[in-house]
């Protein structure tokens, strides 16, 4: 057996203690489901690895206990899970867990849980399943925001934030970038700075898509004085859409073919009802942030939009978010909505501006202070520093992922590292979610782009791959630009458009290019 071979069963190894107490392979099963139905593709499976992470989980190491034990890095792992298995296990028990720690609880009340001897468990778990669950310490709080204990750079933009939320009153702000670029770490620590300035605060993640009425509900239980009356009417929002998708698929695998004159009839009794019923809770909501200056973080918003569609296009079901941004944005309050997106909401584009109450904000690379990443990592050849943040244009993710490389294959030196040519490592996997949300044109594109050497203007974009200069084009490519995958680079005639280092490399090495 080769030592590559040896090291990629090494995850079927660790953790396997979980075993004596916990439904394995059903598990498995019912989270795999939960991952094709996050990602919206039959073809997903619970990959080794993220069993592993489970099994860890369930035997409560944390998250670092997991990087020790793997020889892994904290942070990429701690990015694979808030990414990949928190997810798919929010889908599957319609639970938001607020800590790693309440996993094994939440799945042991699912049934996953069999006989099986406790010392066999992390040691730690004793205590946790012994020890009751503590009181929120503050009740104006409500959320778990990332860890910003550590945080680099991103001054200036805290500062604009601040300048937004507190100085203009904006009623509105985006932060807005590809994955890794560091917007959820910014939010968070921006709220750490600023939370004093507000009565109410509330951190809600949109990576599982919740429904715009469980959205509503989660908002209006916390921020409200007392019990509101009529919530029930949104939380059966859910459950009636849950009738309408079983139907449609019964109906769609020719099952049932009675059933598509119900369907119809139910979506004719249901639809304008349920208009009424969002309607009535998001001008409650407003009367909330009316009373009391709140500010409400939603992380994620690109869940709720679709994927292979140009940005911006809600998933079916989800176009009430947008109804529901706009009247946030422009009705008289003293709140605040945060958000976090990878895609620049069209209704963002459209409502921004200097005279108004509506801001977004654009992350770019870390540029400097990604080097104390790199000081922290023991890194110390520091004249290759500005080299390696150039090749992977200050991202913080991927400089956190390809450091660990550096030091576990190359000894620490960036100089051999480079030598090798660009390498990504776990970073494509972030990438690659990404990838996946695009549309088929979006990827011919970014191909043609990435087999050009320099910035290249649009007349030639147009005619590598034979499109006309119409609407059509244009939308693609700005599509793209509100992804942050294209950057614009002024000449003197027009502007030409390049990617970034590391996204040409996926290109070239890794995504393929979609048959039109």
């Amino acid at each position: 057996m080769t030592n590559l071979n040896k090291s990629l069963q090494i995850p079927e190894q660790k953790f396997i203690e979980a075993a004596a107490c916990w439904n394995l392979e059903q598990l498995y099963a019912d989270l795999t489901a939960a991952k094709q139905e996050y990602a919206s593709s039959t073809k997903q499976r619970l990959t080794p690895l993220e069993k592993t992470y489970l099994r860890g989980l369930l035997c409560n190491y944390s998250p670092p206990e997991i990087a020790t034990a793997l020889h892994r890095e904290c942070a990429g792992i701690r990015v694979d899970l808030s990414r990949g298995l928190y997810r798919y296990i929010e889908v599957l028990t319609l639970q938001h867990p607020k800590d790693w720690k309440e996993i094994p609880s939440l799945l042991e009340i699912f049934g996953y849980k069999q006989k099986g001897n406790v010392e066999t468990l992390h040691p730690t778990l004793i205590h946790y399943i012994q020890t009751p669950e503590t009181s929120i310490d503050n009740p104006t709080e409500w959320g778990m925001l990332a860890d910003t204990s550590i945080f680099y750079g991103r001054a200036t933009e805290l500062a604009n934030l601040e300048q937004y939320i507190l100085q203009e009153n904006c009623r509105l702000v985006a932060i807005l970038g590809m994955e890794g670029i560091g917007k959820t770490s910014l939010a968070s620590k921006l709220t750490d700075v600023i939370k004093h300035q507000f009565e109410r605060l509330i951190w809600l993640n949109l990576s599982h898509a919740p429904l715009l009425a469980d959205t509503l509900v989660n908002l209006l239980e916390f921020l409200s004085d007392k019990p509101l009356s009529g919530l029930d009417k949104l939380r059966l929002i859910a459950r009636d859409r849950e009738k309408k998708v079983f139907l449609q698929a019964a109906i769609a695998l020719k099952e049932r073919p009675q059933l598509e004159f119900y369907l119809e009839k139910l979506i004719a009794s249901t639809t304008a009802i349920e208009q009424t019923i969002i309607a009535d809770g998001i001008q409650r909501l407003i009367q909330c942030l009316q009373k009391r200056r709140c500010l409400i973080i939603l992380d994620e918003w690109e869940a709720v939009f679709s994927i292979e569609q140009l940005t911006g296009n809600y998933r079916e079901g989800y176009q009430v978010y947008g109804e529901f941004m706009k009247q946030v944005a422009k009705s008289q309050h003293q709140s605040c909505l945060l958000l976090t997106s990878c895609e620049k909401p069209k209704e963002i584009a459209a409502l921004e501006g200097q005279n108004q109450a509506v801001r977004s904000l654009k992350l770019g690379g870390l540029g400097e202070a990604a080097v104390e990443i790199l000081k922290n990592k023991g890194l110390s050849e520091e004249c290759e520093y500005s080299e390696l943040i150039e090749a992977y244009s200050g991202n913080p993710l991927a400089l956190k992922i390809v450091t660990t490389t550096i030091k576990d294959m190359f000894g620490g030196s960036i100089a051999n590292f480079l030598r090798n040519g660009l390498f990504l490592g776990d970073y494509s996997d972030t990438l690659s979610r990404q990838f996946d949300r695009l549309s088929s044109l979006e990827i011919q594109l970014l191909h043609c782009m990435a087999k050009e050497v320099k910035p290249v203007e649009i007349e030639k974009l147009c005619s590598n791959i034979q499109q006309d200069r119409d609407s059509d084009f244009f939308k693609t490519l700005e599509s793209l630009f509100r992804r942050s995958l294209i950057e614009t680079v002024p000449a003197e005639t027009e502007t030409l458009f390049a990617l970034q280092p590391a996204i040409k490399k996926y290109l070239m090495s890794v995504a393929r290019l979609p048959k039109l």
